[in-house]
């Protein structure tokens, strides 16, 4: 059993690189010249992606062999990662292939990464016995529910973002979104200590032994009194501040040129943009724009190196403690350099998308077959949480924000089918949608405390 649970973790960490692999070859496609270039590489970045989900479906499948039917593999944070991620790959690939939309990986691809990637740094992988509240038939249904649902909301999310370019959205407006989402991201990679000290710091390393008796890192965490809150030894970085505050304050400042930049023409309200009005809105940032945002992403790439040389250097410093701030920088990265390729090809990047009304199409077949899953979410949770804990509700934040996870979906669906709102309303309510259900499934086991706190980190 020892090797075929090596051989799992093999399967599932070369499923990770290999989605990595498919986000720059996805990178790749967007940055030639013509469409059919376009098309080309985006096809070879489809197989890359299928050929990771096939290992990616043999490692899930081989936990679920080590633990036993009783025991599906998705019973902690490690392998809700991967089975989530699972999910979305699943639907990327059969909406890809059905609706022939291969530039939807631009945006799903990095998603899965960002998760397998979490999971990949995640320091306990063990396959561990239940612990009695999970012993339930309902496990297999609850969760099984959930992590389709949500699956078919990450790609409803990154087909709305693509109607929203579609539909002729200019790139200084996305690049004022984008460059406050960078300032949010930065925000909560330094946390609050940057702020109050000027320094980056990360969490210390300690050694921690796990029941099966093998040892991994994990961060160093303290209690100063009996019953007290969990604290965290941190360590500086050493010259982290200098590009952290550069990235910080490049961003900020790209946010407000974005938007004093706009132009008030730049909407365009027609389902298939022509040559021109696609080549018009590619140029749509001046020089200043580019060089400020492009400051910001050299600053952040000098923060990513600073980061993995610092733990080199220091003893008491290692990815495996902080794997959720490495991710964030990885995932900020990526969302940098996309943008700054999108802008020099938009036009080709626009004329290579379905139409406009297609695509809102796409996305509302996704969150009208995801939507039903999330009912039975709350439904079977209701039912379990009675046989479990002698009640159906209790507002447990995680029962609370799958909740608003429902209602913000639901009012999707009333807008569309009732009250007839446009399709940017629509996809800027999907992407809000996304954004709640994110922290519905991981924000609230890393953030916050409840009966559902057996999944966190």
């Amino acid at each position: 059993m020892e090797n075929l649970f090596d051989s799992t973790l093999f399967a599932l960490n070369t499923s990770a690189y290999l989605y990595l692999l498919a986000c720059f070859l996805y990178i790749i496609s967007i940055s030639r010249a013509d469409t059919l270039k376009i098309d080309k590489w985006a096809k070879r970045a489809s197989w890359v992606v299928l050929v990771g989900f096939v290992l990616h479906s043999l490692g899930l499948l081989g936990r679920w062999w080590i633990g036993g039917i009783s025991r599906p593999p998705w019973t902690n944070l490690y392998e809700s990662l991967i089975a989530f991620a699972w999910g979305v790959v699943l639907i990327q690939i059969y909406v890809q292939r059905k609706w022939k939309l291969p530039l939807l990986g631009v945006f799903a691809t990095p998603l899965v990464f960002i998760l397998m990637g979490m999971s990949v740094m995640t320091p306990n992988k063990e396959i561990e016995p239940l612990i009695p509240a999970l012993q339930s038939h309902w496990l297999k249904i609850h969760v099984l529910f959930g992590l389709v649902s949500y699956a078919g909301f990450t790609v409803a999310a990154c087909l709305s973002f693509l109607y929203l370019m579609r539909r002729g959205v200019t790139l200084s407006r996305v690049g004022t979104g984008l460059a406050l989402i960078m300032v949010l991201n930065l925000s909560m990679a330094g946390g609050y200590e940057v702020f109050q000290t000027g320094d980056f710091v990360m969490a210390k390393t300690t050694t921690k032994t796990l029941p099966s008796g093998k040892k991994v890192e994990t961060k160093d965490t303290y209690r100063e009194y009996e019953g007290g809150p969990v604290v965290t030894r941190m360590e500086k970085v050493p010259y982290a501040h200098i590009p952290f505050w550069w990235a910080f304050v490049s961003f900020l400042l790209s946010s407000v040129v974005f938007w004093r930049g706009r132009r008030k023409n730049g909407e365009e309200s027609k389902e298939s943009l022509s040559a021109e009005d696609a080549t018009r809105l590619g140029h749509d940032l001046s020089p200043l724009m580019k060089g400020v945002f492009a400051s910001g992403l050299v600053a952040f790439i000098a923060l990513l190196g600073n980061v993995f040389w610092a733990k080199h250097l220091s003893p008491t410093l290692s990815l495996a403690s902080n794997p959720y701030l490495v991710i964030l920088l990885i995932m900020s990265f990526f969302l940098a350099l996309v943008f700054y390729i999108i802008q020099a090809r938009y036009g080709t990047f626009l004329k290579a998308l379905p139409s406009a009304s297609r695509i809102d199409e796409f996305s509302y077949k996704n969150i009208l077959f995801a939507f039903p899953f999330q009912t039975l979410l709350l439904v079977t949770g209701a039912i379990w949480a009675y046989g479990a804990w002698g009640r159906s509700w209790g507002w447990d934040p995680k029962e609370t924000w799958a909740l608003i996870t429902w209602f913000a979906y639901l009012i999707y669906l009333h807008g569309r089918l009732l009250m007839k709102w446009s399709g940017t309303l629509l996809s800027v309510v999907s992407i809000i949608g996304f954004v709640i259900m994110v922290f519905a499934f991981l924000g609230v086991n890393l953030v916050l405390s409840g009966l559902h706190s057996y999944g966190a980190a």
